[in-house]
This record gives C-alpha cells, structure tokens and sequence, in this order.
C-alpha cells in the first residue's frame, strides 16, 4: 500500500490531494471527472468526509478523510485500501455540512 505524508493547509488542497490520487489510480487525468464529496457525522459531529470520483464506464474510485487522525484512505475501483496519505500539521476546515451516512 502506498504511503506518504503530505502538509496541506486548508480543505481545497486536501481536495487536489485526493482528485490527483485517485486520478493517479487509475491512470486517468486529473480534473477531467467530477469529484463528489459528503461530510460523514458521528453521535451529531463531523468525523470524516467521503470523496467518489466517478471516472468514466461507471468507474468510481474513493478517499475518506478522518478529521480526527488526519488521514486520508484511499480505495480503487474494486473497494480495496490501496493508499494513504498523513495529513502533517492542522488543516483549516471550513464549516463542514454533516450528511449522516
């Protein structure tokens, strides 16, 4: 599994981050599909947010940042954890909409 730390300084940077990584799975161009992102909620907080990247033919491949430990999971097309990210420092997170999953 690929791992690597990153230093990323506010919400629209994780968002390349993770486009540009799930891009690379798949060896498909970045910012050419579109990127779908959900806040996730846990007893009423946000705990993490979901990004699916849907490619095309249906392909859909998936990130999910936990706020908590500041990592980003990565997932190819099949479900399987392929890669991580550490996130390094604070992010500057916006106020985070919660869709409970």
């Amino acid at each position: 599994m690929r791992t690597h730390k990153e230093r990323l300084e506010d919400q629209e940077s994780v968002r390349t981050h993770v486009n540009q990584v799930l891009c690379e799975l798949e060896d498909l161009e970045p910012n050419h599909f579109p990127l779908s992102e959900r806040t996730l909620e846990r007893a009423g907080a946000a705990c993490a947010v979901m990004f699916v990247l849907h490619g095309p033919r249906q392909l859909q491949v998936s990130a999910v940042w936990e706020l908590e430990r500041g990592v980003i999971w990565f997932y190819n097309a099949v479900g399987q954890r392929c890669a991580k990210t550490q996130l390094v420092g604070e992010v500057a997170v916006d106020a985070l909409v919660a869709i409970a999953a």
